[in-house]
């Protein structure tokens, strides 16, 4: 059949939903990872792992939403099976339609393993010294994984031998959608811990926290809604499964998108310094108190850093000193860098 009559009109709001939503979730998606891209190179953030599997999950959900557009213009999704049915006058095992949707989980697996795996990376980078914890990520890393595996190897047994495609079955669909629920659920979890080391006095740490659990609760409902083959929200997934799908093909770019904002949300240049606290690398008096040991060298080109040099303070110029500061409570740690806010006691050692 020709493709000038297999396209479809627009002709309802769902259609015309599939067709403008996703491309907006993706459009601000991939700003915030160019965002993210700017913000590495200006604070020389070390991230390359996790960017890469950001803009992996990117590029995928780029083809989910393309693939979307081929699903309403050409395949008919939006109406119902009947109406679809009736233009082709063709049943349905023996559409393209089935093919294209395979294609679309197969993009969205892809998609969600790859940001799944960039926000996990994240936390075994920010619990490098926890052991339980970097077990724990790794062992979850390697479940997604698998959970990618298993579902590429289920959905290509319903398209074998090729070009025969039939519709998954309850217990595959159940299994890959529970699963992938269980996984965002876990992974929001794993974020507790940094959270409660944190002092969330600041506004800024508190948009952070709340901004990263509302997303991840966003994405946690759409793996719920996504699957069809449980709960029948957009239809009968047995007398209509194109309409039924309608609600698959609009959650699953919508979840890649906002899961890849979440999993940016850390490494923003705005919220880069809440996220690199870790209490175990702090002295004993945690965030409040402790003793850090400063080298400050003279500098005699004039440098802005000059006036700290601590010969301006005692009146005895060296070429090398050594100061101890006690940070008192409004001291900051961070991994780059120590900012004192109040009054410290420098002690210069000869």
């Amino acid at each position: 059949m020709h493709l000038a009559k297999r396209r479809f009109d627009v002709v309802n709001d769902q259609q015309i939903i599939l067709l403008v939503i996703p491309p907006i979730f993706l459009a601000i998606a991939t700003g915030v990872v160019i965002v993210r891209w700017r913000d590495r190179q200006v604070k020389r953030i070390n991230t390359l792992v996790e960017d890469i599997l950001c803009v992996c999950g990117l590029i995928m959900s780029l083809l989910v939403v393309v693939i979307v557009f081929v699903l309403v213009l050409v395949d008919g999704q939006g109406l119902s099976t009947q109406e679809v049915e009736a233009h082709f006058g063709e049943r349905l095992k023996h559409r393209f339609w089935i093919r294209t949707q395979f294609a679309v989980d197969y993009c969205w697996a892809t998609s969600i393993t790859a940001v799944q795996l960039s926000l996990l990376w994240f936390y075994a980078r920010i619990y490098s010294t926890r052991r339980f914890l970097l077990v724990s990520i790794y062992l979850m890393m390697g479940s997604v994984i698998a959970w990618f595996v298993y579902a590429l190897a289920a959905w290509a047994y319903h398209c074998h031998p090729p070009g025969t495609c039939t519709l998954p079955n309850r217990g595959n669909c159940i299994s890959i959608g529970s699963l992938h629920v269980a996984f965002n659920a876990l992974i929001m979890c794993l974020a507790v811990p940094a959270i409660t080391e944190m002092e969330l006095t600041s506004k800024r740490r508190k948009l952070s926290v709340l901004t990263l659990f509302f997303l991840g609760t966003f994405c946690t409902v759409c793996a719920v809604l996504r699957m069809d083959c449980v709960f029948p929200f957009f239809g009968d997934i047995q007398s209509d499964p194109i309409g039924a799908a309608w609600g698959r093909m609009l959650l699953s770019p919508l979840e890649i998108a906002v899961g890849i904002i979440a999993c940016s949300i850390p490494t923003l240049a705005p919220f880069h310094n809440s996220w690199q606290i870790d209490s175990s690398e702090l002295p004993p008096g945690g965030f409040s108190h402790g003793l850090q040991r400063l080298r400050i060298r003279s500098d005699h080109g004039g440098s802005p850093l000059t006036h700290l040099h601590p010969a301006s303070w005692v009146g005895k110029e060296t070429w090398q000193n050594h100061a101890f500061v006690t940070l008192e409570s409004g001291g900051k740690f961070s991994g780059d860098h120590i900012e004192v806010t109040k009054e410290y006691i420098v002690v210069h050692k000869t």
